[in-house]
């Protein structure tokens, strides 16, 4: 009991009369605002969720604009612990306050208390608020609770704050036991002592024991040697040397940060309050920027063969694979001498392979969609309109690829005025459906307004659809939604590099630890691909980073394979030339370490009205489908070609 009552304490101070009539209002069931602290303290906003055994927890939230912080009291400590810290964080962050079973409000207390136990009644809050990302951190067991919720919930946690919270109930002894005497001042003790009581005074001998024992049948250590969640580790040195990592069992890894807070000791949130807010502000901030990813973000590619030079690159040394080359569309001069931005699927025995077509050349009033299938992937039925020309109005359309979404095949395309330098105000993004009975596509809706995407959506671990959006001023953003209708979504902005490089065509893939990367090719033809990394399902993205992955400023594809390793196939040559077209791969989605050429032979047009640019192999996409990978391209902007690599030529690189 002596042991438990040093292990967890927190500060606050004596109710006042306010205080007093405050909670008999929260007792009634009302909901209130009230400020927390004395002076000009942020206010918050009190609530309650019921428990289905009766009771309910409480919490208090501070309103903010951008990321959301959950805070968790250690034992024997209500939502004051945090009074003097919250008007030192961020006034951006929304705070909310999660008070353990019998402290503060949250009632009753519980005789099953565990770290996994109050880790659901967290959850049962962060979901009730609908808190789908956010940071979480905690005092004493409240940071256990936090380290917990980051193995429970690695997609959904953005980083986890431990406040002294121990990692196994033996740290306490092996790295602080021989350390006499306190650090607090008499004040800061009587702080400490009557927060206690505060709570305490309200709960029996054995509601006590049960809660005092709870930390010591838990270890985090198994969490914290494979969370990939970010971690920001505080702890008070007790003016004494600091203690190896090894002793407090805190893994050395890259993603976790320890920081020593000088002259404290366990009740940090009565020592040293602003310095812990700093701590996390600096924390969430360096999350937010992607400097604090385990390990160089600007580090894409990694192949020693290819020395890539700024202007130049030598593409001799790299290997090659074996392929077939089928071509789906053969453009015909005057009338669809422009073929483009081609698009691949395989829907219910079949595949469908579609894209833009005009007659001479891109952006031009009367482009339109074509379409073509194969049961095989190696002969092509004839091309078909699928979205017709429309010159009279001085329309356009653009093919945007299949979107397989609950057992429908749906073709997007993005519509606007034939205007330049790319998109008209009028803008929008439809779909077709297939419809099996007619063998024919359906009449459009209206996907999202001004809005054409890069590649269909694909499911987020949350089973959210997410497409890349640009609008016709060129902004980018993320597009999640897509779930109860395909005309359902909610924006999210990308930011705009700090260099000022003009991003465009973003494409993301999941990483293994359930993290997204998203890369940009750059419209400032810096010859090098760009990428920013989400850890809350999309919601918001690192300010996007140039790589060392060299790039033609051309349109690429990424797809992670049945094996989990992930292909990409661009363009690398950094000259600008789309010669060759290259497959690359990497066994984690954020190094790319191996490279093969597809296709190196240089190429000319046969049709005249076109720029140089057109030549070469453009704008790819890959798909698997049983023992083969896929690859569609446009060769010249003239035809539609298709490459297939057996998966058994991939094996064993």
């Amino acid at each position: 009991m002596k042991t438990t009552a040093k292990l967890y304490i927190a500060s606050g101070r004596t109710c006042s009369m306010f205080w007093k009539a405050l909670l008999l209002l929260l007792i009634l069931g009302c909901t209130v605002q009230a400020p927390i602290s004395t002076g000009n303290p942020p206010s918050v906003q009190h609530g309650r969720v019921s428990l289905s055994t009766g009771g309910h927890l409480s919490y208090y939230i501070r309103p903010g604009t951008e990321n959301s912080l959950v805070l968790i009291p250690g034992s024997w400590g209500d939502h004051h612990v945090y009074d003097e810290m919250l008007a030192e964080l961020d006034a951006s962050l929304q705070v909310v306050i999660i008070e353990l079973r019998g402290h503060g409000e949250s009632w009753p207390p519980t005789l099953d208390a565990s770290i996994e136990n109050f880790a659901d009644d967290v959850l049962l809050v962060t979901e009730n608020l609908k808190l789908h990302s956010f940071f979480v951190g905690g005092h004493s067991i409240g940071g256990m609770i936090a380290i917990e919720l980051a193995g429970r919930r690695p997609s959904d946690i953005k980083g986890i704050i431990p406040i002294e919270g121990w990692t196994h109930h033996e740290v306490q002894r092996e790295a602080f036991g021989q350390i006499n005497g306190t650090t607090l001042s008499p004040e800061q003790e009587a702080k400490r002592l009557a927060a206690r009581e505060r709570v305490l005074s309200r709960l029996s001998d054995q509601q006590i024991s049960a809660f005092g024992s709870a930390w010591r049948r838990w270890d985090g250590l198994p969490i914290l040697e494979s969370t990939g969640v970010p971690v920001l580790e505080l702890w008070g040195d007790r003016g004494h040397e600091a203690p190896s990592r090894e002793v407090m069992r805190i893994p050395d890894r890259p993603n976790i940060n320890l920081h020593w807070l000088k002259e404290a000791s366990h009740p940090l949130l009565i020592e040293c309050p602003g310095e812990i807010a700093e701590q996390i502000n600096k924390f969430i901030a360096a999350v937010d920027s992607g400097s604090d990813l385990p390990f160089d973000s600007s580090l894409m590619f990694e192949v020693p063969a290819l020395k890539i030079g700024e202007k130049n690159a030598d593409f001799s040394q790299l290997p090659r694979l074996p392929l077939e080359i089928v071509t789906i569309y053969r453009g015909i001069e005057g009338e669809s001498g422009f073929n483009m931005h081609p698009y691949l699927t395989h829907f219910e025995g079949r595949f469908y392979a579609m894209w833009s077509s005009n007659s001479v050349r891109d952006l031009q009033s009367g482009q339109h969609v074509r379409y073509s299938t194969s049961k095989d992937g190696m002969e092509w039925s004839e091309a078909r309109m699928l979205m017709p020309r429309e010159d009279k109005e001085e329309m356009r359309y653009f093919a945007r690829g299949f979107w397989l979404r609950d057992g429908q095949l749906i073709a997007l395309a993005a519509y606007d005025e034939a205007v330049r330098p790319l998109f008209g105000p009028g803008l929008e993004l439809r779909g077709y459906e297939w419809n099996p009975e007619t063998m024919d596509w359906k009449k459009p809706i209206v996907i999202a307004d001004d809005t054409i995407n890069n590649f269909p959506p694909k499911l987020l671990p949350s089973n959210e659809w997410m497409m890349s959006r640009r609008d016709h001023r060129m902004n980018k953003s993320m597009l999640i939604g897509g779930v109860s209708s395909p005309q359902e979504w909610k924006e999210y902005p990308i930011s705009i590099p700090e260099d000022g490089a003009s991003l465009d065509e973003p494409f993301w893939w999941q990483l293994p630890d359930g993290s997204l990367s998203a890369v940009f090719r750059d419209g400032s033809k810096s010859g090098r691909l760009y990428r920013s990394f989400s850890r809350d399902k999309g919601k918001s993205w690192t300010i996007p980073l140039r790589t060392n992955y060299p790039d033609a400023c051309a349109k690429f594809n990424v797809l992670r394979l049945s094996d989990g390793r992930y292909a990409l196939v661009s363009n690398p040559n950094t000259n600008g030339k789309r010669v060759p077209l290259c497959l690359a791969l990497s066994d984690d989605g954020i190094i790319f370490d191996r490279m093969f050429i597809l296709r190196d032979t240089p190429t000319i047009y046969r049709y005249a009205g076109k720029d140089p640019g057109y030549a070469g192999y453009h704008y790819p996409q890959l798909l698997e489908c049983g023992r083969n990978l896929y690859v569609i391209h446009a060769e010249n902007m003239e035809d539609i070609v298709l490459l297939r690599v057996s998966m058994a030529d991939l094996e064993g690189h």
